[in-house]
């Protein structure tokens, strides 16, 4: 944790180590544990039935060491797959009740695919949890409404299988409440790039309403912070959480908007829905999602939110295994140009960038954010 430790406030140490040891954590949680691979789950509906979410798709690996699964994981498959997939083989999540993967998440995809199998041919060692691919469609039409609500009838049964209670909308409407108050406490929080990214991220691992809490903590115990001085910078692209990066792009300025699919997309409003129908609603209404129909409203909501947040400048990282965002870039940056936003590629990059890569990328910045000045 290189940019967290001596002289901070104990709210914010204690969201460090759960952010270091991502669902290393679960094991001490008085609850059921249900994993989560991928953005789109009602994690709210998950924790109503009286279990926590805990993303399992943060874990570290030793690189040097040739995990179980290796063998039989294509070159192309994204890092946070191969982990999770060595991870699981390995039995690290045997103590979980379940672990739900989201469809509309393309390496969460992959991971069910590869885990399933594993386990389908007998290769699996212990009690390796129940596995369920949640597959909801984002559209507003009858048939995706009737489509949707049958998906999430079988997330009840999945979670009934394992020893959950089903549960209504009044168990639903409370655990929204912690939603609400989470929210709203992610949205005060101030600080360095690194540690909103790591406030943020945190809560991947905690009850909701204990990540509220510490949140709100961290913001009492250290007061409200400048944001800095500098263009005002927004995140697209591939998943990242290297902190390096963080502190990387945050010496041109403050991040005040990141659309990367571990930043702000993460939570999702139908969290904070308090009957079954509304977060269907807005699930399926998701257009931060790729899945969209049309597809072009996704392209259209991030432009929307980099120009709601006011950013002077985008940056664009790929993980080496890009599938997904790189088909948005061209129209993207024409788009963002048109309305007098700069845009920068800082091209592919490891899932935790090397120092040349972030030295290039701060000439990168800081040659887009001169042209501005």
């Amino acid at each position: 944790m290189d940019s967290i430790g001596a002289g901070r406030s104990d709210a914010t140490e204690i969201l460090a180590r759960v952010f270091a040891g991502a669902d290393g954590g679960a094991a001490k949680l008085d609850t059921p544990i249900v994993g989560i691979f991928g953005n789109g789950a009602p994690e709210t509906l998950i924790a109503a039935s009286g279990a926590t979410p805990v993303h399992v798709n943060f874990g570290r690996l030793d690189q040097a060491a040739p995990g179980a699964m290796d063998a039989v994981i294509e070159p192309f498959v994204d890092p946070e797959v191969r982990i999770f997939l060595n991870r699981f083989a390995g039995g690290a999540f045997d103590g979980f009740a379940g672990i739900v993967f989201v469809r509309d998440d393309a390496p969460a995809l992959t991971a069910y695919q590869y885990a399933l199998e594993w386990v389908r041919q007998g290769s699996a060692r212990g009690a390796t949890p129940p596995l369920f691919l949640l597959n909801t469609i984002h559209a507003a039409t009858a048939p995706v409404r009737a489509f949707n609500r049958v998906q999430i009838e079988k997330l009840m049964d999945f979670l009934a299988g394992i020893g959950l209670p089903r549960i209504g909308d009044g168990e639903l409407a409370q655990q929204a409440r912690h939603a609400s108050r989470r929210h709203k406490a992610l949205a005060a929080t101030s600080g360095s790039a690194e540690d909103a990214m790591m406030f943020r991220i945190a809560g991947r691992f905690l009850p909701m309403q204990r990540h509220a809490q510490l949140l709100e903590e961290a913001m009492d115990q250290t007061g409200p912070t400048d944001a800095g001085s500098g263009v005002r910078l927004g995140i697209v692209g591939s998943p990242l959480f290297s902190e390096r990066a963080y502190t990387t792009f945050g010496k041109y300025g403050p991040i005040v908007c990141d659309l990367q699919p571990f930043g702000q997309v993460w939570p999702g409003d139908w969290e904070e829905a308090e009957t079954v129908e509304t977060m269907l609603e807005l699930l399926a209404g998701d257009a931060f999602c790729h899945r969209i129909s049309p597809p072009n409203r996704y392209r259209e909501r991030v432009v929307e939110a980099l120009v709601a947040a006011r950013c002077e400048l985008v940056l664009c990282q790929l993980a080496q295994t890009d599938d997904t965002f790189g088909w948005d870039i061209p129209e993207l940056s024409r788009q963002l140009d048109d309305r007098g936003i700069g845009f920068v590629n800082l091209g592919f990059r490891d899932a935790q960038p090397d120092d040349a890569w972030l030295a290039r990328a701060g000439k990168l910045i800081a040659r887009a954010a001169e042209a501005r000045s």
